[in-house]
């Protein structure tokens, strides 16, 4: 663990804390791990022409659907929820529990991981599967995981196609909200509901920072320490928000929206709160770095400018 951040605030998580390892686990699985991510690495003394393929996490699922290759896909992460195809693929585990037995009954010829993952590595050696990863934190690295996916199965007109509709989409959003003045925006991903504790972020050096930007948003927070930091309540006060976006892409209550509301209404110092500029999301694919990341800046992009028409 790095020496701590800034002050006030808590340097990425102290895993000591029960609630802090709950979000880690929530945030980690989804994201796939991006502590422990590194740069793209193959065995390349496997054959390419994989024809029974592992995606590992959600973000590679949805690449691998998109370049056009689900039907060579045998195996998925838990997580993996788009496209609708995915429900009739096995699963495979998650980040921390991954299914060896499940895996090598698949007899995959090749397995995609986000992320530095030892023991699916170690798994993969041992049985002879070709292992790839990809690291994802930034939007750069979205494009080339795309673009080194579709390299390595032989699609790549699709990617290139795929990546260049995504930059296409976003220059388009990024043209509108340019013109006018950011606003100050806190990105809540995750905090106890009841209690004004175990508030976590990004900050930048992440894909979910840049889209924010790109949405006509400044991230309080964009100089935290840590990718993805607890903060605490103090910091929050001296920063001010004018908008907050609470981010639950694993779904919320109506008991604890409402327990959520009443937490930010008791901090009327905030502009946000002041100005009603309180958000909750629930739509699955707003932490996954993968290829709907235009549908989470257009989200973004509709609560920080609702003035424009997107």
């Amino acid at each position: 663990m790095n020496s701590p951040g800034k002050k006030g605030f808590t340097e990425v998580f102290d895993m000591r804390d029960n609630k802090a390892i709950q979000a880690f686990a929530i945030l980690a699985f989804i994201l796939g791990f991006p502590y422990c991510s590194q740069d793209k690495i193959s065995s390349p003394q496997y054959s390419t022409k994989a024809t029974r393929i592992i995606c590992a996490s959600p973000s590679i699922t949805e690449i691998v659907f998109s370049l056009g290759l689900g039907e060579k896909v045998v195996g998925v992460s838990d997580f993996s929820v788009y496209p609708p195809e995915v429900q009739k693929k096995d699963k495979i585990g998650g980040l921390f529990n991954p299914n060896r037995e499940k895996i090598i009954a698949l007899q995959p010829d090749l397995l995609i991981a986000q992320g530095s993952h030892r023991p699916l590595a170690k798994l993969c050696h041992e049985y002879g599967i070709r292992f790839l990863s990809v690291k994802i934190d930034t939007l750069a690295d979205i494009f080339k995981a795309i673009s080194f996916i579709g390299q390595e199965l032989q699609a790549e007109e699709n990617a290139d196609i795929l990546v260049k509709g995504i930059q296409k989409e976003l220059e388009k959003i990024r043209e509108k909200t340019k013109k006018l003045p950011p606003r100050k925006v806190f990105l809540s991903l995750g905090h106890t509901p009841g209690d004004l504790t175990g508030l976590m972020t990004t900050s930048s050096g992440t894909f979910i920072h840049e889209l924010v930007g790109i949405a006509g948003g400044e991230n309080i927070f964009k100089d935290a320490s840590g990718l993805y930091p607890q903060i605490s309540k103090e910091a929050l006060l001296i920063r001010q928000p004018e908008i907050i976006i609470e981010v639950f892409p694993e779904g919320i209550s109506a008991g604890n929206r409402e327990l959520l509301r009443n937490d930010w209404e008791r901090l009327t110092i905030l502009p946000a709160v002041k100005g009603g500029h309180i958000h909750f999301l629930t739509e699955d694919y707003l932490l996954i770095p993968g290829v709907r990341i235009v549908r989470i800046v257009k989200k973004f992009a509709e609560i920080i400018h609702p003035e424009i028409n997107y």
